[in-house]
């Protein structure tokens, strides 16, 4: 495997970064993971956005948010792939010893990488997972993609330990997200989900809860974009979570108990936004195909 380190593409086995990154020493840093289907990197644009307000809240300088498509392309050409996910982190940097105060000099650290993933014809309805309700005990500067997830982790744990595959995480009596998605509720044919900021803290802006509510646009659902209070989770006939890996899944058990009374397969409004995001997938990979390859 070939991997992109401070502008260069390396054999994986020759990536060097010094011990005293900064992303290394402090999780100081941010990320972006965009999943390509065909050669086509879905929600590029979202993704470059989001990882320019990342640099810009934590104030990294010297990396333009702008080369990660052209970085995607060179990483899927260089190890032979078109349906993978890219994996891109810009920390600080290294400085000469371990020190608090980042010195305003430092040269970021750039790092990629492609591994394979299922192409699109693999999905062929939502997935489903379980998972637990738990206080969010991370910081609130949720908006900020950053490395150091060790609350994230610390959530999963958890999960993991109770046997669930994800931890919907609740701040003073309302959701806020999943330990790696964002979260949404079905209520009488209504989708709600989170706003990314109303004053309150922020949640994470996720590329795939803005797909979501464009499907829901052109399924015709309606939507509505507030909080969800904790205890509705309880009481929603759905529960949707999304994520650039998975695009759409339906929660069917929470804490153990099962969703909408014993609902175990993807409900209705799921299954009609998953096919919409779908679609708009096929789409745009099939817009870039050759001719005689899309005919």
């Amino acid at each position: 495997m070939k991997v992109h380190l401070n502008g260069s593409l390396v054999p994986q086995s020759e990536a060097r970064v010094s011990a005293f990154d900064r992303g290394f020493l402090f999780g100081d840093g941010v990320y972006e993971m965009v999943r390509f289907f065909g050669g086509v990197g879905v929600a590029m644009d979202l993704h470059v956005a989001r990882l320019a307000r990342s640099l810009e809240l934590t104030a990294i300088r010297g990396f333009a948010a702008t080369d990660l498509a052209r970085i995607s392309h060179e990483l899927l050409h260089a190890n032979g792939l078109r349906d993978a996910g890219v994996y891109l982190q810009v920390t600080r940097g290294a400085g000469p010893t371990r020190a608090h105060m980042p010195s305003p000099d430092l040269v970021p650290t750039v790092f990629a990488y492609a591994a394979a993933s299922e192409p699109l014809e693999a999905f062929t309805e939502p997935g489903t997972l379980r998972a637990i309700v738990r206080p969010d005990m991370r910081w609130h500067r949720c908006e900020i993609k950053t490395i150091a997830l060790a609350g994230n982790i610390l959530a999963l744990v958890e999960a993991q330990a109770a046997g669930a595959e994800e931890c919907i995480l609740v701040r003073e009596g309302l959701v806020s997200e999943g330990a790696y998605t964002n979260v949404a509720i079905v209520k009488d044919g209504t989708l709600v989900t989170c706003p990314l900021d109303d004053g309150a803290a922020p949640v994470l802006h996720g590329t795939m809860r803005c797909w979501m509510l464009d499907a829901a646009r052109a399924a015709g659902v309606p939507a509505d974009v507030r909080r969800i209070r904790a205890e509705e989770l309880a009481s929603a006939d759905e529960v949707l979570v999304q994520s650039s890996r998975r695009l759409m899944s339906a929660v069917t058990h929470l804490d153990g108990t099962p969703v909408a009374g014993g609902r175990t397969a993807p409900g209705a409004v799921c299954r009609a936004l998953f096919a919409a995001m779908h679609s708009r997938i096929a789409r745009e990979v099939k817009a870039q195909l050759p001719p005689t390859q899309s005919a």
